[in-house]
């Protein structure tokens, strides 16, 4: 027997989550001939084309169960190109993602400190014993191999007849035809893909986990579009879904769905500690006052969240041909334009000679000496840059400002050459994350261009900033 999963692209969190489930809370499945398929965990990569109406996503689904073969099945508004893509491609993704620390000035006990700066997923599982022709209305457009995976490529004219081909081809399926219908509806392709057991690891009780390879789908649409409303077939109650989105603009989902109403309240929060204007203080009484009516009439709303967000120049591009010596700082130049890097030994020299300077002749160095010494063990070469500025003040009220690395093992950021090709100079990559209840699948997710103008990146961790 072999198992089929009906996926519908909703995906669990890699890396650091916001929020956490149980296994199969991320999960949509059905259970068939005693056998069970559970779905932790599953990635989408969405690169979208709108001049050329061209969009692809990548996906990596992460299975658990009792069953020795499995499977899925994508739909896609139009016949997909599919591609096998890298292993631990997203992997790669979420240490490439990884958000900077915040700027900090540089006390060296040489200037007073000003009072200002003192405040401070998947749709049903089937089985299948044999497969055969085309039959009520269900025709097979394409088959092949890509990757280690198996697929088929298949349309359907009713959910009754697709329900009835099911049947006839072995397929136990407990879905809703009428799930079905909506995709048939719209003249919807389905991909099945059978997954090599040889991926998944066998465990002491018999069940089996494993990430199958990622693949990549490449289809036309007519807007960059999410398939979600399958995904209602089979959770519990929510999922959590992770998308990167790359694309010429940066992106957003809509209305109440927006990522807006929770990163401009933590943007602004921010604000508030530095320079937060009449304006920016308006807005956020007003989308605080957006948000408690909200959850006054959906308690259990939850907002999109937005965990990375970058246009990226030749410098994020840059990290993808020398990982090791590029990722530390990728993302920073948001200094003043009148600053520059540092060596460590030119900075400590310059401190240096300024305490010697204040000491005059014969003047006791002891506290000078110990606070070189707390310097150098503070500000480590190799693990941030050091900016002097050419005139201090605003939020940087010191001369000298401390960048810190991005950590990650070195071994991973290696990989990030893997990288190459599929990210690309001058394209948004929003990276957001939404914690999706089952009432609100009703319908397919819609990522669209934010206005122009409001675009914000996010690379570095503020005080307000998640865990």
């Amino acid at each position: 027997m072999r198992k089929l999963a009906l996926a519908s692209l909703t995906v669990a969190a890699l890396g650091a989550a916001w929020f956490v489930y149980d296994a199969d809370a991320a999960c949509c499945y059905f259970a068939a001939q005693e056998k069970d398929i559970n779905q932790p965990g599953q990635k989408a990569f969405i690169t979208w084309v709108p001049e050329e109406k061209l969009e692809s996503f990548t996906v990596q689904p992460k299975f658990e169960g009792n069953a020795v073969d499995f499977g899925m099945v994508i739909p896609t508004p139009s016949q997909p190109k599919l591609d096998e893509m890298p292993r631990d491609f997203f992997k790669d993704l979420a240490i490439y993602t990884i958000l900077l620390p915040l700027p900090e000035a540089i006390y060296t006990g040489l200037e007073p400190v000003p009072e200002s700066a003192a405040k401070g997923g998947v749709g049903g599982v089937v089985t299948m014993e044999k497969e055969q022709g085309d039959k009520h209305g269900v025709k097979v457009l394409e088959a092949g191999v890509v990757g280690s995976l198996d697929y088929k490529i298949i349309t359907a004219d009713t959910p009754d007849g697709l329900y009835a081909w099911l049947k006839e081809n072995g397929y136990v399926y407990s879905g809703d035809e009428a799930t079905l219908g909506f995709y048939i509806e719209k003249k919807w392709f389905f991909t099945v893909m059978k997954i090599d057991p040889a991926q998944m690891k066998k465990n002491a009780d018999g069940s089996y986990t494993g990430e199958v390879t990622p693949t990549r789908f490449t289809f036309t649409s007519d807007q960059c579009i999410y398939p979600l409303k399958i995904t209602q077939l089979s959770v519990k109650d929510k999922t959590d879904a992770l998308l990167y989105v790359q694309a010429p603009t940066q992106m957003d989902l809509q209305g109440d769905l927006s990522w807006k109403h929770s990163f401009r309240v933590m943007w602004l929060t921010y604000m508030l500690g530095c320079s937060a204007n009449e304006e920016q203080q308006r807005e956020l009484t007003t989308r605080n006052e957006w948000m408690q009516a909200k959850k006054a009439k959906d308690p259990a709303y939850e907002t999109t969240k937005l965990e990375w967000a970058r246009k990226l120049a030749a410098g994020d591009l840059a990290v993808l041909e020398d990982p090791v010596a590029n990722w530390g700082q990728m993302g920073g130049g948001d200094l003043p334009p009148d600053s520059k890097v540092i060596a460590q030994a030119d900075f400590l020299k310059e401190v240096w000679d300024e305490y010697q300077k204040n000491l005059g002749q014969g003047g006791d160095d002891t506290y000078a000496k110990q606070q070189m010494a707390n310097l150098e063990t503070q500000y480590p070469e190799g693990k941030g840059v050091i900016v002097k500025l050419a005139k201090p003040g605003g939020y940087y009220w010191t001369s000298y400002v401390w960048c810190a690395n991005r950590e990650a093992p070195e071994e991973d950021v290696k990989g990030l050459s893997r990288l190459k090709g599929h990210l690309r100079q001058d394209q948004w990559v929003t990276k957001i994350r939404k914690i999706l209840r089952k009432d609100e699948m009703t319908d397919d997710l819609v990522l669209v261009p934010v206005d122009p103008g409001t675009e914000q990146e996010y690379v570095r961790i503020m005080p307000t900033s998640p865990p």
